[in-house]
């Protein structure tokens, strides 16, 4: 594979049919550094990747959709990087793709990654991650503890919808419609049911560990971190809420986002709510 570079000329023809002028213009504004928009609705670049990617004529089409063009046709357009990203989902999804092929792709295209919704758009598309969890975990590391911003926001959200809430039988955990402070005391109960939990999500501990750490690489990585943190508290909120009563090593602004993010949240009650204000540092 030779990388991410070049989208084919005639997909830019495609892509140029659906451009929305006002679309282009409210969309513009809500998505910092990206490359410049041609307007075009991300319904309907999935719809457009999926025909790609689902080509029974031309199985092997969404390959060349992804590499080079020998830089003939590099990426100028926040939809054909966007759209790159997606085609690597959708076509890396297969039960029999090459866990090297895969990591592969994912390795060419985390460079080109240069805004929040290319990031959580391909994050929440490669699926890949999530059938290779284990082996894939390893390939992350270096992302997770990068010093660039897009590295670290990118592998911290692959953990959010590839890796946090699937258990060991790959089944997805739900939100806690409610979160109470009974759920969160360091009680005998909480303990004990803690060590079923943490056999059962056996990624719960590494991810809480990643995230006991300064986050300093840019403003998308440490809100990927405070979400993610969020996102865990709801889900396992006595884990969640001893690592953050306990001496968190997160830095400052990312740690009151994550206690922010969590009182924003519905599940929550209103006396958890008032104690994460109160860890406020």
């Amino acid at each position: 594979m030779q990388g991410w570079r070049g989208m084919r000329k005639e997909i830019r023809e495609i892509l140029a049919q659906y451009a929305e002028e006002d679309y282009k213009d409210f969309s513009a504004g809500l998505i910092p550094g990206a490359k410049p928009l041609m307007g075009v609705r991300l319904p309907q670049l999935r719809q457009i990747a999926r025909s790609i990617a689902n080509d029974r004529e031309d199985p092997q089409r969404w390959r060349r959709e992804t590499e080079s063009c020998e830089g003939a046709y590099e990426d100028v357009y926040f939809e054909e990087t966007m759209l790159r990203g997606m085609l690597i989902g959708y076509g890396t999804a297969r039960k029999a793709f090459p866990y090297e092929d895969g990591v592969l792709y994912l390795e060419s295209f985390i460079p080109a990654i240069r805004d929040w919704s290319v990031c959580d758009s391909f994050c929440n598309s490669f699926t890949f991650a999530n059938r290779n969890r284990d082996r894939l975990w390893e390939a992350l590391q270096p992302y997770l503890y990068s010093d660039r911003e897009f590295e670290v926001r990118t592998s911290l959200i692959l953990l959010l919808s590839q890796y946090l809430k699937y258990d060991i039988d790959n089944k997805k955990i739900a939100r806690n419609r409610v979160v109470s402070m009974a759920d969160i005391s360091d009680s005998f109960p909480n303990r004990e049911l803690s060590v079923w939990t943490r056999a059962r999500y056996p990624y719960l501990g590494r991810i809480l560990a990643v995230l006991d750490r300064p986050f300093h690489q840019g403003y998308y990585a440490q809100m990927a971190a405070a979400w993610l943190m969020a996102e865990a508290f709801v889900c396992f909120p006595y884990e969640s809420s001893q690592m953050l009563a306990d001496g968190c090593h997160m830095d400052s602004w990312t740690y009151n986002k994550a206690l922010q993010k969590i009182c924003e949240s519905r599940n929550p009650d209103q006396d958890v709510k008032a104690y994460m204000k109160s860890l406020k540092k």
